[in-house]
Formats: structure tokens, sequence, C-alpha cells
């Protein structure tokens, strides 16, 4: 049996504006074992990003607040964590790609500066050590001219060599789970399969377990074993990739995969790719009951309106937040 590194359980993080409570993560509970690749998909404003920022406890306070729920890796609380603790982990043992790297790397420091803080921080190198560290680094991420790149800036590289860069940092001091939160948004087709390829290339050789967040589920069947399925703040399917792709269970679900150009039947007939009807409810203000995506899904009754749905086991590693089952 598979040895859980980070199990997430209840977890609810929510803003608190001007305009009333924002319920950016609303209950959220998963596993991550070691050395497996955990997928999370949803849409934009699913709160995918807001979880994996509640789990390296970056969230803004104010206005944002981890409000219940428990992170344990390795068996430790997160939350429990005094924050010069926190900071011993963050970056050594759990590491974290943002979405952006032209906004999360610093544009006054050069990106050899960058990823030594780092290896300076938690593994106690002195400067010319953690840049030397810094160069090997950057050739491990297939970055040409690592010498000469490491005293670069980040406005003087291309978008796939400062997403390189972000890797390069994330992995430094060699940590044992990797959030990779859109690593290949903003890039072209070509670079992405690439820094898709040197995600599952160093997986391999640090034997580091990954938690990828994307909305492409393309990346889902080539990258992951596992896959949840967020909506509205909640998870509403979790299952192995192959599972999912078989056979989805939850409406919404289901939506995702028929909204995927396919070329087998691309050849054959010609047909729009089918929408999901309607919009996504407002994560703001008081907590409603019901199904959240029943306002959207065709097998809504009545009743669905007025209980919550609760994640459950319908078959073994498959569960569904669905009245159908």
């Amino acid at each position: 049996m598979a040895e859980r590194l980070l199990e997430v359980k209840d977890l609810t993080t929510h803003f608190f504006t001007d305009d009333g409570v924002v319920r950016a993560v609303d209950g959220v509970s998963f596993h991550v074992d070691k050395g497996e690749t955990l997928g999370v998909v949803g849409e934009s404003g699913c709160g995918k990003s807001v979880t994996a920022l509640s789990i390296m406890r970056l969230i803004p306070q104010p206005p944002g607040q981890i409000v219940r729920g428990r992170i344990d890796y390795n068996g430790r609380n997160l939350l429990e964590l005094p924050p010069k603790e926190m900071r011993k982990i963050r970056g050594k043992e759990i590491s974290m790609i943002f979405q952006e790297p032209m906004t999360s790397l610093n544009p006054v420091f050069t990106v050899g500066e960058q990823i030594a803080e780092a290896l300076r921080l938690h593994e106690g190198l002195n400067r010319r050590d953690a840049l030397d560290r810094a160069i090997e680094m950057l050739r491990l991420v297939h970055i040409p001219n690592a010498e000469r790149r490491v005293r670069e800036y980040p406005h003087q590289l291309s978008g796939g060599m400062r997403q390189r860069v972000m890797i390069a940092m994330a992995l430094s001091c060699s940590p044992k789970l990797l959030i990779a939160d859109e690593p290949t948004t903003a890039l072209d087709v070509t670079i992405q399969a690439q820094i898709l390829e040197l995600l599952n290339e160093l997986k391999a050789r640090f034997g580091m377990a990954v938690l990828l967040i994307t909305h492409d589920m393309g990346v889902i069947a080539e990258t992951a074993q596992r896959v949840i399925v967020m909506y509205a703040a909640q998870v509403v399917e979790e299952a192995s990739v192959r599972e999912l792709f078989k056979e989805p269970l939850h409406p919404y679900t289901q939506g995702l995969l028929r909204s995927i150009p396919r070329i087998d039947l691309a050849a054959t007939q010609r047909r729009r790719l089918q929408t999901i009807p309607g919009t996504v409810p407002t994560l703001r203000g008081e907590a409603r009951p019901g199904c959240r995506f029943a306002p959207r899904c065709e097998f809504a009754r009545p009743a669905h309106f007025d209980t919550d749905p609760t994640l459950k086991d319908v078959r073994p590693g498959h569960k569904v937040a669905c009245f159908l089952y």
C-alpha cells in the first residue's frame, strides 16, 4: 500500500472583503501519496490555486483566513506550526511553481541570485557554492549556456526559460512534494510539452510527489496517476486517471470531457464542441444549501437544490459528490 505524504482534511479558506465573505475553498479533502502525481482540475475560480496557497500557508492575512481543517504532512499538521517552523518546510520539503513566472521572479535580481537564495537559506551554502549549485540546477532543467544565463535578469529570458528557472528554484533543495500551479499557462504548445516532459523526468530523478494544478484535461492525462475534480470551491469527483477518462461519473466531469476536441470524431463527422450551460455560481455571500452544480445540470431534481451531496465511494478508488449514485 502506498505511503501517504500529504493529507488535506475539510480545508476551508475564506476571504473577508468589503463586499462580503468569499468562500474560496469550502471543505476540500484529498491526499497525496509518496512518489505519485495527483492532478487537480477545474475551471478558473474553482479554488485550485487557493488550495495550493493554503497548503503553503501563503494566504494573505487579511483578507484571507484558513477557518477550518487540517493539512497533515508527514504526520504534522502544518496549520499548527509556528511561522519559523513553517519557513523551514516551505521551499525545503514542499516547493511550489507559481502560475506566472514573470510576476513570481524578482525583476531586480539575477536568476542565479534567486535560485541561490533558497540554497543559502535552507542548505547553509556560502555565496560561491550556492551560485555554483544554481548553475547545476539550470543545466538540470536544460537551459543552455547556464554559466551565462545565471547572471541574466528575468526580462532577458523567454517565457519557457523563465518557467524552467522557476522549476530549478523549486527543486534546488530536493523537496519531497512539488506543487505545480498551472506550470504551462501562457506557453505555446511545443514549450508546454517540453515543460511537462521535464517535470516527469525530474520527478523520477528526485523521487518526489507532485500536486499538479491545471484546467487542461490533456495535461492530466499525460502526467497524473490520480485526479480530483473541483467545482465551486469543492471536490466533486476523485478517481484514477484511467478510470476518470473511461467512465466519468459527475455531470460536471462529463461536461469537461465532452468539451475537449477529439481527432477521431473530427475525421468522420463535423460537430460543434459541447458546452456546459449556465454560469459558475458566485462564491461570495452566505452559503446556500443544495448541489452547486444543480442549476447547470440536466439531471437535477427539485430535491437536489435543498441538500448538499457528500463525496462518497461508489466503487473502489472512485469517489463522487452526486445524488445520482
